[in-house]
This record gives structure tokens, C-alpha cells and sequence, in this order.
């Protein structure tokens, strides 16, 4: 088992996020600072509740789901390699995007015990755009008396580790006539699977550490206060909308409809590339007012600013109205109609975003930094 040997915030470079922020979103933010000063900003009372109720009712309770749902995945993949059907095969397809959606739930949560040794890459390699995944699976398939044990996949790129090489595997048009008893298909994906099992395993204990450290500020090196605890958090809820915007959005759509490739969405195999958007915003809207006795929407409340609390809370909803009336796209099968309603949704996120930096700006929150900038 390993140990977090530091508190660590990851380079997620390869995901490119950066800050978009416009200079009167900027403007307005230091106007709404030079007002909000007239109230106190969260005591340190304030931010430990919350900071306690963002780790113990989201984040470990998320990992181990994870790990459950990674356990139920391998669980179909040995039985569907053991003895193959058409329904065993339909099975792990659905384990598999059980599992995708428990990733999903945390994939927010970007420091920690998921970035030790790259855990978070080797989890999810996403985007892949020079297709290396993709090269790197067939030439590991093709292997003669290759063994698919946690020695090869720890030696392994990390374009291999994770859940798109399980995707292409068992959403691949020929995955019947592969996925037979001893054949490489079903030996790497049953490997992969139980590698991916003992990370989040890994990543859950991991976790016990952690939360003593940051729900401990001043009893160790790595956080001083409550407010300092709570940055980390605070970058989860305010950063990773950008994701959404530059790759789970502006990736596939492109600059227009013709431009358009849906087959760069994340889980386009699958199909819950939009069942992906709507995890990850639910998981953010709990972090920001889901939470007892203290929350990001109720911290607002506290410093004064009634109206913004609100037009955040009205926008997660409005967000998950709009995309509950989008269908998800049939693998490449995106239609011009669709096309238009998500390029509408990425507005709203965007604005959502920008409130969101607002808040940390009227809670006195300096987020510094962004771990997610990139190229």
C-alpha cells in the first residue's frame, strides 16, 4: 500500500484548462470584494464544518464507491470471459458505465491521494489526441503469451491503465467474437480491470490520511488553517467547469456543425459522453450547496451576498433542466438540433463559471494558481 509522502496539486496539462475570465468579470470581482468587506469573511469554524462535510459526504463516500463499482466490473468481465453470452457481454458493458459514472462523481477532485504517482492519469487518459491509446491497445493485444498481471500495467503507459482502454475493448464492434475464453481481449480487459480495482482501493485509503491532515490545520505541515484547508476544495468547485467548456464541449463540437466530431467526446463508445457532463455538474452542485450544516451557497449567505448565492443555485438547476431534455448522442450520430442545444449549454456553464469565481472573490477565497492551466 502506498503512502502520501505530501499534499500534492497536479499538472493536468494534458487536459489544457486554463482560466477564462473576462477583465469586466474581473472588474466586477474586485467590486464585489471592496463591498463584501463590509461583513466578515467565513471564520475558521465556518470553513472547518464545511470542509468536514465536503470530505466525509463527498469525496470518501464517492471513492468508495468507486471502488465498489470497479469490483462489480471486474466481477462481470471474469464471468463474461469465463463463459461468453450476448447477455453476460451486455452486462459488463453496463457494469463498465456504472463505473465511468463513479469516476465521474469524483473526477472533480483533482489533489490528493488521486494524483499520487499519476493515479488520476492512469485511471482516465483523456483527451488522447494524437490517438496513443489507441495505437498503444493493439500493439499490446497482439502480444504473444503476454501476461496481463498488475506488474505489466504498472510498467505500462498510462494511456493503457484506464477506462478508455476497457471502453474500446468492450465497446468495440467486434467485441463478441473477441472477448472469448483466454484470448488477449478478455486476459488484458479482466488485468486492466483488477489493476484499476486495487488504485481505488489504493486511493480510498489513501484518503484516511488526507482527511486527517486537512481536517487537522495546524497540527501538521501541509495546512496552517480552516481557510487554508479549504482551498483545495474551493479549486474543485470553481476549476473544473473549464474541462467541461474546452474538452468535454468545444473539443467535439468545434467551431461549428460541419466542423463537428463527435468520436472526440469522452465516452462516445459508450454513449454517456453527455451522461458524463451531467454526473460531473451534479457532483459540483453538491459541493457548492448540497451539503449539512454548512455550504458554499450558505457561506455567501453569511458574507451578504443573498442575490449571487441564488443566481448560482438557479443555474446548476437550470443547467440540469437543459440537459436532462438533450438525448445523449448514439456514438457518432450527433444531429444538428443536438449541436445547437449543447453549444447553448456551453454558454450557461461559462456564466456559471464566472459567478462561481465571483463567489470565491466575495468569500475571500485566493485560489492562486490554477493547477488546471495548461497549453
Amino acid at each position: 500500500m502506498s503512502s502520501l509522502s505530501s499534499f500534492s496539486t497536479p499538472n493536468f496539462s494534458t487536459l489544457g484548462f486554463s482560466t477564462k475570465l473576462t477583465a469586466k468579470v474581473s472588474l466586477i470581482a474586485l467590486a464585489l470584494t471592496a463591498a463584501s468587506q463590509v461583513l466578515a469573511a467565513p471564520n475558521e469554524q465556518q470553513w472547518q464544518a464545511y470542509n468536514q462535510a465536503a470530505i466525509n459526504q463527498q469525496i470518501i463516500p464517492s471513492y468508495h464507491q468507486l471502488t465498489q463499482a470497479l469490483e462489480n466490473s471486474e466481477k462481470k468481465a471474469v464471468s463474461l470471459c469465463k463463459a461468453p453470452t450476448s447477455i453476460k457481454l451486455v452486462a459488463a458493458q453496463k457494469a463498465y458505465q456504472q463505473a465511468m459514472n463513479q469516476w465521474q462523481a469524483v473526477q472533480h477532485i483533482q489533489y490528493g491521494p488521486v494524483t499520487l504517482l499519476m493515479r488520476n492519469y492512469g485511471l482516465h487518459y483523456w483527451p488522447d489526441k494524437r490517438g496513443t491509446g489507441a495505437n498503444q491497445l493493439r500493439s499490446a493485444l497482439a502480444l504473444e503469451d503476454a501476461v496481463y498481471d498488475d506488474q505489466f500495467f504498472k510498467s505500462s503507459s498510462i494511456s493503457l491503465k484506464g477506462f478508455p482502454a476497457m471502453e474500446k475493448i468492450l465497446f468495440s464492434k467486434t467485441a463478441a467474437k473477441d472477448l472469448q475464453p483466454s484470448s488477449n481481449a478478455c486476459r488484458f480487459l479482466t488485468g486492466v480491470n483488477h489493476y484499476m480495482v486495487k488504485v481505488a482501493q489504493e486511493i480510498e485509503q489513501d484518503w484516511q490520511l488526507q482527511a486527517e491532515r486537512q481536517l487537522n490545520p495546524g497540527a501538521n505541515p501541509y495546512f496552517e488553517t480552516a481557510a487554508e484547508a479549504a482551498i483545495p476544495l474551493m479549486k474543485s468547485l470553481a476549476e473544473p467547469l473549464q474541462v467541461i467548456l474546452d474538452h468535454k464541449l468545444d473539443y467535439p463540437l468545434g467551431s461549428g456543425f460541419e466542423k463537428a466530431r463527435w468520436s472526440r467526446s469522452e465516452s462516445w463508445r459508450s454513449n454517456q459522453s453527455l451522461s458524463n457532463i451531467n454526473t460531473n455538474l451534479d457532483a459540483l452542485h453538491q459541493l457548492y450547496s448540497g451539503f449539512k450544516p454548512v455550504s458554499v451557497h450558505s457561506l455567501l449567505l453569511e458574507v451578504g451576498e443573498k442575490n449571487l448565492a441564488s443566481s448560482i443555485e438557479s443555474s446548476f438547476k437550470q443547467i440540469n433542466k437543459q440537459l436532462s431534455k438533450i438525448p445523449e448522442v448514439n456514438q457518432q450520430d450527433l444531429t444538428e438540433k443536438t449541436d445547437q442545444a449543447l453549444r447553448q449549454l456551453r454558454a450557461d456553464i461559462e456564466t456559471l463559471q464566472n459567478h462561481l469565481q465571483l463567489a470565491m472573490a466575495a468569500l475571500d477565497v485566493h485560489l492562486g494558481f490554477n493547477s488546471r492551466d495548461g497549453d
